[in-house]
């Protein structure tokens, strides 16, 4: 060869390298959009949490999240999601899209490790479940023995962070047969356009039902709660701190009921409440995840009144008015329309189902 067909050779291999790895390099910024777009969790519109952004409060308020005159929700239900039927504690037809494996060989550690790690990229809840004879599925996570033969992977359809989208569900698909095929089985899949228009319509539902109910103390004017007084108020009403920033009120199973959280953007902290200054509290009781939520609603004013004893200050509405017995009992009457609502579509405040959908 000629010192030119040398050099001509040599550019034609730089170019081809460059094309390539430009290629290599799109497709690694694509992935990562898309993973930002999808895997990241966002502030629920309904609910103030610590992780939202601080944002400045309006007047104390006792908040149903729904207007005064709303009348009962009755939003069209969920029809269950596409897929393999539910067995005896196996995947949620109603709140999850289902893939049933099959192996040639019982599936092993490494394999079933592979494959949650895998699931766990896709910004959704992700189960694997199996069984090996019999009817009844097991949870499988990283610490199982897998062993069996049969598996259910279900990817659920909506949280609080919205609907599961087309390069989710797309995703979660390829690399279920991806990894099907390196390990000797076979996937069965539902209809993924079905499935995107139950999660659509189940977000719809869940949405019509996402209300938070407050109700909150405040000092009286030219007066201020610290840190210490709410902290030893809290603890005499059996409220526990926790890393989220808020007082939390436990059931005797250990289930929130509502919370205690600052008036003002500063979150409650350990070996900051010394310091700390605040013009109010709130009180907040998340409705989709309590199963009794009147009595629970009436324990979170009870807790608020006792709450105003003792720090000095009042329980008042969204005007600094105390509350009426009459405003009460309007939104006791929109908390059970809610939760109506959810027990007809077979989703029940405050049932797995619920704390799943509404997390």
């Amino acid at each position: 060869m000629s010192d030119l067909q040398i050099a001509l050779a040599a550019i034609g291999l730089v170019v081809v390298g460059g094309v390539y790895a430009f290629n290599i390099w799109q497709e690694r910024k694509l992935r990562q959009r898309l993973q930002k777009a999808f895997e990241g969790e966002h502030a629920d519109v309904l609910l103030k949490t610590a992780e939202a952004e601080p944002v400045e409060r309006a007047e104390p308020r006792i908040e149903p999240r729904i207007g005064d005159e709303a009348e009962p929700v009755a939003a069209p239900g969920p029809e269950p999601a596409p897929g393999v039927a539910a067995a005896s504690g196996g995947a949620d037809p109603l709140i999850e899209f289902q893939a049933s494996v099959n192996a040639d060989q019982p599936v092993g550690d490494a394999a079933l490790r592979e494959l949650l790690s895998r699931l766990a990229t896709f910004g959704k809840p992700a189960r694997v479940l199996g069984r090996d004879g019999g009817t009844v599925w097991r949870v499988l996570d990283r610490g199982s023995h897998a062993g069996c033969r049969e598996l259910q992977v279900a990817l659920q359809l909506v949280n609080r962070s919205g609907p599961l989208h087309a390069p989710q569900l797309n995703g979660f698909c390829d690399a279920l047969r991806e990894w099907a095929a390196k390990h000797g089985a076979t996937v069965e899949l539902g209809d993924t356009t079905v499935a995107l228009e139950a999660a659509r319509e189940l977000d719809a539902f869940c949405g019509d039902m996402d209300v938070a109910i407050g109700v909150n103390v405040v000092a009286l004017a030219g007066e201020a709660f610290s840190g210490e007084q709410v902290a030893e108020a809290a603890a005499d009403a059996g409220f526990t701190l926790e890393p989220d920033g808020l007082f939390h009120l436990h059931d005797a199973a250990g289930h929130t009921l509502f919370t205690l959280e600052n008036h003002e953007a500063e979150p409650f902290a350990e070996g900051h409440l010394v310091a700390m200054q605040t013009s109010g509290l709130t009180l907040l009781l998340d409705v989709p995840r309590i199963a009794d939520g009147v009595a629970v609603l009436d324990r979170m004013v009870k807790t608020g009144t006792a709450l105003a004893a003792s720090l000095g200050g009042q329980l008042v509405d969204d005007n600094r008015t105390p509350l009426q017995q009459a405003g009460l009992n309007r939104i006791r009457q929109q908390l059970q329309d809610i939760h109506a609502a959810m027990a007809a579509q077979d989703i029940a405040a405050g049932s797995p189902r619920a704390l799943r959908l509404f997390a």
